[in-house]
């Protein structure tokens, strides 16, 4: 066997729109806020920025971090 089960059976999916799995509890003492965002991870993608954290080793430096590519519908 090559790969992952978790990945069987290969096809299509039926719906491409998410489920809502789980929300926070909600508390009726806070005022009304957003709770849920309906997306999907479409990727990964690689963000390059510059550490300016005082006392930091990385001060100065560029870092290369891995990040999360979200897809949405309107």
């Amino acid at each position: 066997r090559h790969g992952s089960l978790g990945f069987l059976p290969r096809k299509r999916c039926e719906r491409n729109q998410g489920k809502d799995k789980s929300f926070p509890r909600d508390d009726a003492k806070k005022p009304c806020h957003f709770t849920a965002f309906m997306g999907y991870k479409a990727g990964m993608t690689q963000i390059v920025r510059q550490a300016d954290r005082v006392g930091s080793r990385f001060t100065r430096r560029t870092l290369s971090r891995r990040s999360p590519s979200l897809s949405a519908r309107r």
